[in-house]
């Protein structure tokens, strides 16, 4: 049985795949795009006005091309996506910081020292940086290509997740264009022109809408044939319906039109199926992520990538607190046993999220990490072999006897996990101690983090082909 099941019956999935495929054909997909409807039009499908149309055959026929694995191809490793990969990628976007007892406006040097914790993280995979801060200081090619070219030079992790800030663009005419040229920039500094190397994020508007520039890049990165991942976000009663079936039901409609698109465009082009959809808070209108129907959902994505056999990125240790308190600590642990007990092949905004996205912790980024290690053991199970029952140990101390005899064994170590940060010690004496907090204890290694920081080595001309596109604060250290 697989870790789906537990939540939601495959019959249940085939029904909500039906209601999609009714949703498809019958209610239609906003798309706000001359060109693409053009590309709807030559391959049959039924328009009226800039509302598309999806039928089985058409559906059908783009499934068949796309991939259920691929591989991301970079100097600083290959990323493999596919059959459960679980790639933990940073979080990113959010714009303000808890900083000890207080939450403020993020700054440059901090999202610098964020980057700095990502690329030192045992759990991260790959490397990223938010958008700089003081635009009003730079070109319009750092605002457009600087966090691309930031983490060319500085990431010791390769970089599959395109950055490339097309909102600084103002003529519509211009978006696909420059988002290419991005594209191709990676491109050159990798030395690889014909691999995957950079795979872009499209988010449909719920309900049932793609708009101009979204479009405009899934059709600049069919044309440089570089993946890309479609990414529904909605929330109930505010932008979609009223359930946890029927918030599935549609946003698998507005992903499976987005992903039929690509097909049309490039047949066979990787494409992983995303959904972070989540409750909402009706006293205050807000996304609600930590709840048990966002984990819920993270579990229906995963039934439903399984059922067209796509790769597919859900979760998160996510949490909607203000602070590095009980609330993250529950909230993070429900979404990420869920995450990880599904087995994603990507995971965005994986660690350190507070404040429904908007909120990060550095403190909570370490803690993250030690709740994936626990939750990692909790799923390994318990280990039966004749080796682990240790028969002959039992038989050897025999009744009464002492089990402590010299160093920790190494099968100690490996079977039980040893908590870094959460208290295991004497109450009197973590008291005697100074009372020192989980907060405390993180936030001095925080610092010891940023501090531990390394640049990665690259070559004259890889620095020569980004230099131009970096803030001049950055263009030779951070």
């Amino acid at each position: 049985m697989k870790p789906y099941e537990k939540y939601i019956k495959k019959e249940n999935v085939e029904k909500i795949h039906k209601i999609s495929m009714d949703i498809l054909e019958n209610v239609g997909v906003k798309f706000e795009d001359e060109s693409i409807l053009e590309v709807f039009k030559e391959h049959g499908a039924r328009i009226d006005g800039d509302i598309v149309y999806i039928d089985h055959k058409l559906f059908e026929a783009a499934m068949q091309t796309v991939p259920s694995e691929f591989t991301i191809r970079s100097g600083k490793g290959d990323v493999h996506i596919g059959n459960g990969s679980k790639v933990f990628l940073p979080a990113g976007g959010n714009v303000y910081i808890q900083d000890g007892e207080s939450i403020r406006s993020m700054t440059n040097e901090d999202n610098i020292n964020q980057f700095k914790l990502y690329d030192t993280s045992p759990v991260i995979s790959c490397g990223h940086v938010n958008i700089f801060l003081d635009e009003q200081n730079q070109t319009l090619d750092e605002r457009i290509y600087g966090p691309v070219a930031f983490v060319l030079k500085y990431s010791n992790k390769p970089s599959i997740h395109t950055k490339i800030n097309t909102f600084p663009i103002r003529e519509k005419d211009k978006v696909r264009e420059s988002f290419q040229k991005g594209l191709k920039l990676v491109k050159r500094f990798e030395g690889l022109d014909e691999a995957y190397v950079k795979i872009s994020s499209i988010n449909p508007i719920s309900p049932l809408c793609y708009d101009h520039d979204p479009l405009e890049k899934i059709i600049g990165a069919c044309e440089e044939n570089q993946p890309l991942w479609i990414i529904s976000a909605a929330m109930p009663i505010l932008s979609g319906p009223t359930s946890v079936a029927s918030i599935m039901a549609m946003t698998n409609a507005e992903i499976l039109a987005g992903i039929v698109l690509t097909q049309l465009l490039k047949p066979g082009i990787p494409v992983v199926y995303g959904n972070t959809s989540t409750s909402t808070d009706m006293r205050t209108l807000q996304m609600s992520l930590g709840s048990p129907e966002t984990a819920l959902m993270i579990y229906a994505t995963a039934a439903l990538a399984d059922y067209y056999h796509l790769p597919f990125r859900t979760g998160g240790l996510l949490s909607d607190a203000k602070e590095l308190d009980v609330q993250a600590g529950s909230e993070s642990t429900m979404l990420g046993m869920a995450t990880l007990d599904c087995n994603p092949d990507m995971v965005l905004h994986a660690i350190g999220v507070l404040g429904s996205f908007n909120l990060v912790s550095f403190e909570k980024i370490l803690v993250d990490e030690e709740i994936i290690m626990l939750i990692n053991r909790m799923l390994k199970g318990i280990d039966c072999s004749d080796e682990k029952l240790c028969y002959e140990m039992i038989k050897k101390i025999g009744p009464r006897g002492s089990c402590l005899n010299g160093r920790t064994p190494k099968m100690f170590k490996e079977e039980f996990t040893m908590s870094k940060y959460f208290n295991k010690v004497d109450a009197n004496q973590w008291q005697n101690n100074g009372s020192k907090s989980v907060l405390e204890a993180t936030h001095e290694d925080v610092l010891k983090r940023i501090e531990s920081y390394r640049m990665p080595q690259i070559t004259k001309e890889q620095d020569d082909l980004i230099r131009q596109y970096l803030p001049a604060q950055y263009r030779d250290r951070i």
